[in-house]
């Protein structure tokens, strides 16, 4: 019996012994190097998401996972024509130009201003951590200055007119009525897909660190 226990016991401390490991480089973190790495971490993040802001963005499978229903309907609808898929580009061509001119200061201001004494915190959060801590510190800032500049580039593209004309009856039934503008359903499917672009290139760099600094903390 005693045998069995200590067997027991060592099996059990083997057990944790590969999640420890993983964070073995945060032991004794101080606050200053805890917040390089997170700002590093989420620096590489945000360069991964906006590359991802080109081309036919809204069919980027992590775009598409989290586009609200409305707008998928209207994607749906708009690729299957010619003339849709055209409005379609325009829509595309309008996120791309926004992001591109919105995003990048707010999310860099949002990161300089993580308090020292949350990094760490956000390094042991989890796959997503600090991503998902920006989300809530930067959301809410993204969706209120994308949502003017989207309908703005709809406008001077001719994309709101395009997309109307395609969509043909359907477009009182998706638009119409109380129902949220399409510059709307792009804006929140614009500021939830960065997000979730950003959540996979943290979680990928987290498993599979390529930045020196990140190695030393989540190397295996």
């Amino acid at each position: 019996m005693k045998n069995f226990i200590s067997l027991s016991f060592a099996v059990f401390i083997l057990a944790l012994m590969p999640s420890c490991s993983l964070n073995k480089g945060l032991t004794g973190l101080s606050p200053t190097k805890a917040l390089s790495a997170v700002q590093t971490l989420l620096g590489g993040a945000s360069s991964n998401a906006l590359s991802g802001f080109t081309g036919n963005i809204l069919g980027n499978a992590a775009m598409k996972a989290v586009l609200p229903s409305g707008l998928s309907s209207v994607t749906n609808l708009l690729g299957a024509s010619p003339a849709g898929s055209k409005a379609l580009g325009l829509l595309n061509g309008a996120l791309a130009s926004s992001v591109k001119d919105i995003v990048p200061s707010i999310l860099s201001k949002a990161t300089s201003n993580i308090p020292a004494a949350d990094a760490l915190g956000l390094l042991q959060g989890g796959n997503t951590g600090a991503t998902d801590f920006l989300k809530k510190a930067a959301g809410a800032k993204l969706q209120a200055a994308l949502l003017p500049a989207i309908t703005q580039k709809l406008t001077a593209n001719g994309g709101l007119g395009a997309i109307t004309s395609a969509l043909g009856g359907q477009a009182a039934n998706l638009l119409g009525g109380n129902k949220p503008s399409i510059a709307d359903l792009a804006t929140s499917g614009a500021v939830d897909g960065l997000f979730a672009m950003m959540g996979n290139a943290e979680k990928a760099e987290r498993a599979n660190p390529t930045d020196p600094m990140l190695q030393k903390l989540f190397g295996k």
